[in-house]
């Protein structure tokens, strides 16, 4: 039997050192990677640009902006829709069958106050004032044979009891207060004939425009129904929403006039005057309506879009400067001494196709920024490119009048 040969001591030593030593490796290279990790954070923060300090610490370069003073008429222009204020609807008083329909009662036609829409027959509402005038007449002609009578027994009870009050029964006042109540409503119902009998002509309640109609001879209409849609002339107007800053520029606004022409249509501007001013602002919009009445209203139609261009009154010692120096849609940084100040501005026109803008005067101190730096606050220090660009004309420092 052959027999198996058993590892020797030696051996097994050497196996376990290789495995320390394996191990040992491992957990150096281990630390070694956490140690050089560390210094690259520790490098990478010791360089990186500390914003906070430069912006305490470190003043920062800029550039004033060439500004030019003027005076400047401020053209506002906005977009507006015709609308009108007052829509009649058309319906019948009175049923009946259409036995007329006036030509003018068209969509698209204009008609003065007065005008003949349509007519239901008559017929029926003419029996009808008949009728009640035959009422009348017998209602009229009891109450005379009972006053008649009232006379009579009036005279045969004082022959009989002289001296004594007539009785109102003998002298037939209940019967003839009853004739007369007869008699009053006979009236009442010719008057109620009269009038239905009126209303089987309608006519056009205001001078107005025909936006709507459905109607044809043979119709049958009944009280209520609407047949057709008018709007008032005096009711057309045009509402153009306007901003806060645009509004300021034309106080008071209320009788000022202005221009305005139809979106797509080629014709010389018409004229309109403003007549009232919304008295609360769009929630989502901040904007605000101006009304305005047209002079002209011949072709204007209800939804059209309109061009209106507003003058306002010339804004002494505007100021001109580059687009770019606006940090946002109405802000500028201007330099202070040596620090940096944010200053709102109100834009009153442009120019060079929106590569200049017109501002409404501010203080812009002893400039503008040409570029307003991205990480800048109030009060930042700085130091100028060129302060020999400063306006000579305000003797260095503009203040926005002349």
């Amino acid at each position: 039997m052959t027999e198996i040969e058993q590892p020797t001591e030696p051996s097994s030593r050497s196996a376990m050192m290789i495995g320390v030593i394996q191990l040992v490796f491992v957990i150096g290279v281990i630390f070694t990677a956490v140690a050089l990790s560390r210094a690259l954070e520790m490098s990478v923060s010791d360089n990186a640009p500390r914003i906070a300090d430069m912006r305490a610490n470190e003043a920062i370069s800029v550039r004033l902006a060439d500004l030019e003073t003027m005076t400047y008429t401020p053209q506002i222009r906005v977009n507006g829709t015709v609308q009108a204020t007052a829509e009649v609807s058309v319906s019948p008083q009175v049923s009946g069958e259409i036995k007329r329909v006036s030509a003018e009662f068209r969509p698209g036609t204009e008609i003065l106050k007065g005008t003949l829409l349509f007519e239901i027959d008559r017929a029926d509402y003419v029996l009808a004032v008949q009728r009640a005038e035959a009422e009348i007449a017998s209602a009229r002609s009891d109450l005379q044979q009972l006053e008649a009578e009232a006379a009579l027994a009036i005279q045969e009870w004082r022959e009989l009891f002289p001296g004594r009050e007539v009785n109102e029964l003998a002298a037939r006042v209940p019967q003839i207060e009853a004739a007369k109540a007869r008699l009053d409503s006979a009236v009442a119902n010719k008057r109620t004939a009269e009038l239905s009998l009126q209303r089987t002509r309608v006519y056009a309640p205001v001078d107005a425009r025909v936006m709507a109609s459905s109607l044809d001879i043979g119709q049958i209409v009944s009280p209520g129904q609407v047949v057709g849609r008018l709007v008032a002339l005096d009711s057309i107007e045009l509402a153009v929403p306007v901003s806060l800053e645009q509004l300021a520029l034309i106080e008071p606004p209320i009788g000022r006039l202005v221009t305005y022409q139809r979106r797509g249509n080629a014709t010389a501007p018409q004229q309109a005057e403003i007549v009232r001013v919304d008295a609360t602002l769009d929630a989502r919009t901040r904007l605000s309506n101006l009304y305005m009445v047209p002079v002209d209203q011949t072709g204007l139609r209800i939804g059209d879009f309109v061009d209106v261009q507003i003058h306002s009154e010339p804004v002494s010692g505007a100021l001109k400067l580059p687009a770019m120096a606006l940090a946002g849609q109405s802000e500028v940084w201007v330099v202070n001494g040596t620090q940096l100040e944010k200053r709102a501005v109100v834009r009153i026109g442009e120019a060079d196709n929106g590569g200049t803008i017109i501002t409404a005067p501010f203080d812009v101190a002893d400039g503008v920024v040409a570029l307003p730096p991205l990480e800048a606050v109030d009060g930042q220090e700085v130091t100028l490119r060129n302060q020999n660009n400063i306006s000579a004309a305000t003797g260095g420092r503009i203040d926005g009048t002349q």
